[in-house]
C-alpha cells in the first residue's frame, strides 16, 4: 500500500538579461613583433520568483501500485485527485506554512583584459618562435533573495472556488489519472496570509563573491631536425596564476566557544606555477609520435566559494532530532593535477588516419563535500522538541586528496578511395574511448567505493558514415556512452546525483551546395534529423540499503529534432 498525502503546485517566473562585449587588437610593429590586446565584459542578471503551495485530500490516500522494472511508468489505482469537493489546500507535510515564496536576485559580472607579444626568431635553429603575455580577469557574483511564507486563516484546510480552477492535468501517461490544477499567484492574496520569513535558514543564505585572477605566462614554440628523417615540433611554456578571492555574507569564526557562523568577510590568496610541453616527433612516411605533459588547475563553482550558510534540524520518525547544516567555503581552492598523454599517428591518403592513445591524470586535489562536527549552541529552534543536544553536523565543500584517471583512445578517419576508386566520396570516422579512476566524489573512505565523479563513462563511441562529392553531402552518427553518475540541478537549486543508464543515440544530416554554374550559387540548404531513434533519458535510483540493488526512476522521451536550414554567401 502507498500513503499519498501530498499535492504540490509550483510557479516559478524567471527573467534573464544577458549582455556581452568585447574588443580585440593586433598590431603588426615589424616583420618578427607582434602585439595583440583584448578587452572583454559580460553580465547576466537573473530575477527568478518561486511560489509553492501545497494540497491534498483529508486524511491521506491508500492506494494500490504496480511498478515497471522494465521501460515506462508505473500504475497507481487511486481515488479522484481532480475532485474540488475532496482536494483541499493545506500543509499535509506539516511544514509549519501553508506555502513557500521566494524572490531570488542574481548578478554575475566578469572584466577581463589580455596583452600577449610574439616575436620570430629568424637566426635559431631551433626556436622558431616565443610568446609572452599577461591576462588578468575580475568576476563577481552577487546573490541574495527574499523569502515568503503563506498561511491560510487559522491554517485551517480550505477548499477552492471552483470559478478558480483550471482544467485538471492528465497524468494517466504516468499512471496517476487526473489532478486539480490551479493557478497559485491566483490564490495567493485571496487565500493566504503572507509574511515574511525571518529564520536562519532564509536569511544566511545571501552572498557576494569576488575572483581576482592574474595570470602571467611565456611559451616557445620549438621546430628543429634531430635526424636526417625525424623533425621535432611542438612548444614549451609556463604560466604563473595568482588567485585572490573573497566572500562576504555568513562567515566561519573562533571564539572563545569553538565555532560560531557570524556575518562578515572571508577568502583565500593562492599562487599557482603551470608548467606544460608538447611535443610531435615527424618520423616521415605519415608516422607522428605526440606526448604532452603539463600542471593542470580547474577553479571550482563560485557557488561554492560563497559564504553562505542553512541551518536545519532533521528529524527521524522513532529517533532522535539532529542539528544540521550546510554552507559555502570562500577558502576553497582549485581542482589540481598532473597530466600526461602519449599517442602514435599513422596518415595516409588526404584525409585518412588511425591513431592510439594512451593518458594518465593524477589528480593530487580533489574538491568532495565534508560532513564536519558542529556545535550549534545558541541558535534558536522554531519547533516544539528542540533537539536533545546542540551538537550536530556542518557539511560544506572542501579541498581533499585526488587520485587517478587514465585511459585509452582509438581514433580512425577512413576514406572510401582507400579500398576502390568506385567509393570515392564515401568515409567513416570512429572513435572510442575507456576511461577509468580511482576517484570517489563522496571522499576516500566514505563513499562505496564503486561511484565515479560525475559524467565519467568508462566506454564512450562515436561511429559516422558518410559521403560528401558534388556538391552533396550525407552523414548518419551513432553516440554511446556507458552509465554515468550524473549531477543535475534539483528542487531549491540544489545539485543531485543521480545514477544515469547508458545513452545510444543517431543522427542523420543531409545536405546541398548548389554549383556556380546554377542559378541558385552560393546558396546551401542543410536538414537535420536528432535523435533519430527517439533515445529516452533514464535514471535509476539506489535501493539503499543493498547499494548494488537498483529501481528505475526516470524514463523521459524527448522525442526527434528536426531543423532545416539555408545559408546564402555573396
Amino acid at each position: 500500500m502507498l500513503q499519498l498525502t501530498r499535492n504540490e503546485i509550483r510557479h516559478i517566473g524567471l527573467h534573464s538579461r544577458l549582455f556581452s562585449a568585447g574588443w580585440n587588437n593586433e598590431f603588426k610593429i615589424n616583420d618578427t613583433w607582434t602585439l595583440t590586446s583584448d578587452l572583454s565584459y559580460s553580465r547576466a542578471k537573473v530575477e527568478e520568483s518561486k511560489l509553492e503551495t501545497y494540497a491534498g485530500r483529508l486524511g491521506g490516500v491508500s492506494a494500490d501500485f504496480r511498478v515497471r522494472l522494465s521501460p515506462g511508468y508505473g500504475y497507481y489505482a487511486l481515488p479522484d485527485m481532480s475532485d474540488p469537493s475532496a482536494v483541499y489546500l493545506r500543509d499535509p507535510q506539516n511544514w509549519g506554512h501553508d506555502g513557500r515564496l521566494e524572490d531570488s536576485h542574481q548578478k554575475d559580472e566578469m572584466k577581463a583584459f589580455r596583452v600577449a607579444v610574439n616575436h620570430v626568431i629568424e637566426s635559431s635553429d631551433f626556436l622558431r618562435s616565443w610568446d609572452a603575455g599577461f591576462h588578468v580577469s575580475k568576476r563577481t557574483k552577487e546573490k541574495s533573495a527574499e523569502v515568503y511564507f503563506a498561511d491560510l486563516p487559522g491554517r485551517t484546510p480550505t477548499l477552492i472556488d471552483p470559478s478558480l480552477l483550471s482544467s485538471p492535468t492528465d497524468l494517466g501517461f504516468a499512471g496517476m489519472g487526473h489532478v486539480i490544477t490551479y493557478d497559485p499567484r491566483a490564490l495567493l492574496s485571496r487565500y493566504y496570509d503572507v509574511y515574511i520569513s525571518e529564520s536562519n535558514d532564509d536569511l544566511q543564505k545571501d552572498a557576494i563573491t569576488e575572483e581576482d585572477v592574474k595570470t602571467f605566462y611565456f611559451k616557445a614554440n620549438l621546430d628543429m631536425d634531430l635526424t636526417d628523417t625525424v623533425r621535432l615540433r611542438g612548444n614549451a611554456g609556463v604560466q604563473y596564476i595568482r588567485t585572490d578571492q573573497t566572500s562576504q555574507g555568513v562567515v566561519i569564526q573562533q571564539n572563545e566557544n569553538g565555532q560560531a557562523l557570524v556575518a562578515g568577510t572571508a577568502g583565500a590568496s593562492y599562487g599557482d606555477i603551470l608548467p606544460s610541453l608538447n611535443l610531435v616527433a615527424d618520423f616521415g612516411n605519415g608516422w607522428n609520435l605526440r606526448f604532452g605533459a603539463a600542471r593542470e588547475m580547474m577553479r571550482p563553482r563560485i557557488n561554492d566559494m560563497g559564504a553562505r550558510a542553512s541551518v536545519y534540524v532533521q528529524t527521524s520518525q522513532g529517533g532522535p532530532s539532529e542539528w544540521r547544516g550546510s554552507g559555502g567555503n570562500p577558502a576553497l581552492e582549485p581542482y589540481r593535477a598532473n597530466a600526461y598523454d602519449l599517442s602514435i599517428e599513422k596518415y595516409f591518403g588526404e584525409a585518412s588516419y588511425v591513431a592510439l592513445a594512451a593518458f594518465y591524470k593524477d589528480m593530487d586535489s580533489y574538491i568532495y563535500t565534508r560532513e564536519i562536527p558542529w556545535d550549534f549552541s545558541g541558535y534558536d529552534y522554531e519547533g516544539t522538541q528542540p533537539p536533545a543536544s546542540p551538537l550536530g553536523v556542518f557539511s560544506t565543500p572542501a579541498n581533499g586528496t585526488g587520485g587517478y584517471m587514465r585511459g585509452y583512445e582509438f581514433s580512425t578517419a577512413l576514406g572510401g578511395e582507400l579500398l576502390h576508386d568506385a567509393l570515392d566520396g564515401f568515409g567513416l570516422l570512429l572513435n572510442a574511448s575507456y576511461t577509468e579512476s580511482s576517484i570517489d566524489p563522496d571522499g576516500p573512505g566514505i563513499g562505496s567505493g564503486t561511484d565515479t565523479f560525475p559524467g565519467l563513462s568508462k566506454i564512450v563511441a562515436n561511429a559516422t558514415v558518410y559521403y560528401e562529392k558534388h556538391g552533396f553531402s550525407a552523414r548518419v552518427s551513432q553516440r554511446f556512452r556507458d552509465p554515468y553518475r550524473g549531477e543535475y540541478g534539483s528542487i531549491f537549486n540544489q545539485r543531485t546525483y543521480r545514477y544515469t543508464l547508458n545513452e545510444r543515440t543517431i543522427d542523420l544530416q543531409l545536405g546541398y551546395d548548389f554549383p556556380e554554374s546554377s542559378r541558385l550559387s552560393g546558396l546551401s540548404i542543410l536538414f537535420q534529423v536528432n535523435n533519430v531513434n527517439n533515445e529516452p533519458f533514464r535514471t535509476e535510483v539506489s535501493s539503499g540499503t543493498h547499494p548494488d540493488l537498483f529501481f528505475p526512476e526516470e524514463y523521459t522521451e524527448y522525442g526527434r529534432q528536426y531543423l532545416l536550414g539555408f545559408r546564402y554567401k555573396l
